[in-house]
């Protein structure tokens, strides 16, 4: 039957109107183009004359012409078949499309396959941006969480065929979040990108970096040839964060935490490895960050460890076992009783866990905040029961800890202060203790809060002094008014000329910018005599009481000269019960660290 030539002029005139490239091809080996329909010049900058007479494969993408093959040979066997190519353009580039083929009608002049191409090239970048998206942090360009613990998976499982190690890096931003609330999240942002750089920069190609969340990454490191190896990495890694990074032209200081954990064990897990790497990450933290630390056993231990005391202590705050406890503050001058400091117990059996065995659980486990509250209305209502009764040697100061939790509280003074109006005590009925650290780390919001509260009378302490993180310069622009003499320089007065020399500078410093002194873990004679000499105003410790409860402050207050009614004394008497000691006799006495005053009494 011929060809009617009305019906091929409207075929061909239907296909140059469609948006899509049609192609009328021969049913052979040579795929030669019949006819190209005028979308050719739009879509690809050919005209149709330039289509015509050639292969269609000239025009594909090398990599895609089996794909295409095998599409024509589909649809030259009756199927009609789809398949997707990159067809090139005229200036030499390529654009996805989608191809739709199937065998022409029978009357058509010889055998002929129709091809209907779609340009697909958005759809395409869509959804390789997609996969891109599922597979990259978004902010950084690394590899995100899923990918990295893939990656992780398997090369644990390539170990079962190889001699090799495998390493894990957990890094955390230290003060990252001092930028955050202090610049705003753009500079961070900006810090996490140039660090992302930093860390590429150090890997090799088989390596993978990714950000796990927040200011948190991961390297994955395999083929090593042994722990040596990782721990060298470890230490170029350190290094790349101490530079400072340049934000809208200011320096930034934001250095790096690692931690590390190595295997070539087979059977290990990824969580497992990630957990050695996190627990080692947290071990560089507490050692003064920007360091790298090697997972060992210990760590493992240690983890066991805390498992088990937030255990007991959920157990303690479910069955009411939470106690504080109270520990007179001396006036080294006249023996008054000048305050009591509040030091959370739990009772465990027949003993009492101090608070360094639980409080740092607590508050890694959530528990702090709730603690934190219960102890101060514990405190604030003891103290109300002492200002309102009898005895006037307990209408004195409560000393209560304040952690950086309190601190980044923007509420936290003004309830105290409510608090206090509420059950009618005054402000200066309660001083509140302050970390060197927390004061350092401490905003301009912070520092704020705290004038006002010193404004308002409550009385504010720095704890634990002179365990390294300020110096005494500091103090001048702190609001403060007394500080604490940490327990480690207290307990080796008498030992040598340093610890005396030190705390004399401490106390003299003080006393030149209006500060209380405060010697804390005194438990000697000679310890006593030596904070007298240099001019300490206020002692804490064994010498005179451990922590007790209310009524055993009761019974040490009855022995004491109230503070208001008495005169400065020249020498103190010596404790109740206590035998009079030869001033050599105590010194060189070293307190035991689980039961001793400071940082192992320090409660919330």
């Amino acid at each position: 039957m011929e060809t009617d030539p009305t019906r091929v002029l409207l075929e061909r005139t239907a296909a140059d109107e469609c948006p899509d490239l049609v192609l009328l091809v021969s049913d052979d080996d040579t795929n030669r183009c019949r006819f190209a329909s005028s979308a050719s010049r739009p879509l690809f900058g050919w005209r149709p004359a330039e289509l015509e007479g050639q292969a269609v494969q000239q025009r594909v993408h090398v990599e895609d012409i089996f794909g295409m093959k095998a599409a024509f040979a589909a649809a030259s066997d009756g199927r009609t078949s789809t398949c997707c190519f990159r067809f090139q353009c005229e200036h030499g580039n390529y654009r996805w499309c989608e191809m739709t083929v199937r065998r022409a009608a029978p009357e058509a002049a010889g055998p002929l396959l129709v091809a209907v191409v779609r340009d697909i090239s958005g759809r395409q970048e869509a959804e390789s941006m997609l996969a891109r998206q599922a597979q990259t942090d978004p902010l950084t360009g690394v590899a995100n969480r899923t990918v990295f613990l893939d990656r992780v998976r398997h090369a644990l499982s390539r170990l079962e065929r190889s001699s090799r190690h495998v390493g894990l890096l957990f890094l955390d931003l230290d003060r990252f979040k001092s930028i955050n609330d202090s610049l705003g999240h753009r500079a961070g942002d900006q810090v996490l990108v140039e660090m992302s750089q930093r860390l590429l920069a150090l890997l090799r190609p088989a390596d993978t970096l990714a950000r796990l969340g927040g200011d948190e990454f991961a390297i994955l490191v395999e083929d090593l040839s042994d722990v040596e190896e990782a721990l060298a990495l470890a230490g170029r890694i350190t290094e790349a964060g101490r530079p400072t990074f340049l934000v809208d032209g200011e320096e930034l200081s934001c250095t790096l935490s690692v931690g590390l954990a190595v295997t070539s064990d087979p059977r290990c897990s990824v969580e497992d490895l990630l957990q050695q790497a996190d627990l080692a990450m947290y071990r560089a933290k507490g050692r003064g960050r920007d360091r790298a630390e090697l997972f060992d056993e210990r760590l493992r231990t240690r983890a066991l460890r805390r498992m088990t005391t937030e255990g007991v202590l959920r157990q303690a705050i479910a069955e009411q076992r939470l106690r504080v406890e109270y520990q007179p503050i001396v006036d080294l001058n006249d023996g008054s009783m000048a305050a009591v400091e509040a030091l959370l117990r739990i009772k465990q059996g027949t003993r009492r866990m101090q608070p360094h065995e639980f409080l740092q659980v607590a508050d890694e486990s959530g528990l702090l905040r709730g603690i934190d509250s219960w102890v101060l209305t514990q405190a604030v209502d003891q103290t109300v029961r002492w200002h309102t009764g009898r005895t006037p040697q307990l209408r004195i100061g409560m000393s209560l800890n304040i952690t950086g939790r309190h601190l980044t509280d923007p509420s936290f003074a003004a309830q105290l202060l409510d608090m206090l109006q509420a059950k009618r005590l005054p402000a200066d009925a309660i001083q509140l203790e302050v970390t060197e650290r927390a004061l350092l780390e401490a905003k301009p919001s912070v520092m704020e809060a705290l004038r006002s509260l010193r404004e308002a009378g409550v009385r504010i302490g720095l704890d634990d002094f002179g365990t390294g993180y300020s110096s005494l310069g500091y103090l001048r622009h702190f609001p403060l008014n007394f500080l604490k003499i940490d327990r480690s320089i207290v307990g080796q007065l008498g030992t040598g000329p340093g610890p005396t020399a030190m705390a004399r500078a401490i106390t003299e410093f003080s006393h030149a910018v209006g500060l209380t002194v405060v010697g804390v873990g005194v438990e000697t004679l000679a310890q006593y005599d030596i904070l007298r000499e240099l001019g300490c105003d206020q002692g804490q410790g064994f010498w005179w009481a451990r922590s007790t409860e209310p009524a055993g402050i009761v019974a040490f207050g009855r022995d004491r000269p109230a503070a208001s009614s008495v005169s400065t004394l020249a020498r103190l008497p010596r404790p109740a019960g206590r035998p009079r000691r030869s001033r050599t006799a105590g010194r060189g006495r070293r307190p035991p660290r689980e039961t001793s005053t400071g940082a192992a009494e320090t409660g919330t």
